[in-house]
């Protein structure tokens, strides 16, 4: 994913030295639940609207807030599936884009983040999902590659659902001229596969906890 291309061009922020009415009324013009601070260009923290709305004195200044501050971001450089994750671990429906001195370019939503993620072929192409699990210390995404490759399937997407140290459960979707073909193949390398589907039910699960996210932040 190009983030450069997927950055917001209005660099939305808000300086230390800004009092929390200040700041209360440029979230007004916001849809968002966190603004980044700047100073000098570069990123020193996210505050949010729930928490300056709880402070009595509104001309105090954010400087004064330190412990307020929260410190996330994404760069330029970053996978889209990395994207989304900073997204869900900080809880947020914006997310502050730095390049490698820590300056600050602008932002993502996650509404546009999403979009992006639905325009990807793993989720607009039609093929089959297959839900694999196998040993953890026996799996490898090369060794996947190679099973659904041989067999001249494309792969659509890849990754890990769920890891512990016994058992590691790996979505796949590919484009299979004959799918069970390809799934006696897992199995013959030891691939237990607990769940196929040619109509993508996975992938609409997938949807489903996505449009559950956007609703649990109250975009």
């Amino acid at each position: 994913m190009e983030l450069f291309n997927e950055i917001s061009q209005k660099k939305i922020f808000i300086t230390a030295q800004q009092t929390i009415n200040e700041v209360l009324q440029v979230f007004d013009t916001l849809l968002f639940s966190s603004v980044p601070i700047v100073k000098n260009k570069k990123l020193v923290g996210m505050v949010s609207k729930e928490d300056l709305s709880l402070i009595e004195d509104g001309e105090q200044k954010i400087a004064d807030l330190e412990y307020l501050y929260n410190f996330y971001y994404a760069k330029q450089k970053d996978t889209l599936l990395e994207v989304i994750s900073s997204f869900v671990t900080n809880n947020t429906d914006v997310l502050p884009i730095i390049d490698d001195e820590n300056n600050y370019l602008g932002f993502l939503n996650l509404h546009d983040t999403l979009d992006s993620f639905a325009d990807t072929d793993f989720l607009k192409v039609e093929g089959n999902t297959l839900l694999l699990q196998k040993n953890t210390s026996e799996y490898s995404f090369s060794e996947i590659c190679q099973i659904t490759e041989s067999q001249n399937n494309r792969i659509l997407g890849c990754f890990v659902l769920q890891s512990n140290e016994e058992k590691t459960t790996i979505v796949i979707k590919v484009k299979s001229r004959n799918i069970n073909e390809l799934i006696q193949s897992f199995r013959r390398y030891s691939y237990n596969i607990l769940s196929t589907s040619s109509e993508d039910y996975l992938v609409e699960h997938l949807k489903k906890h996505s449009e559950y996210f956007i609703k649990y932040l109250n975009i």
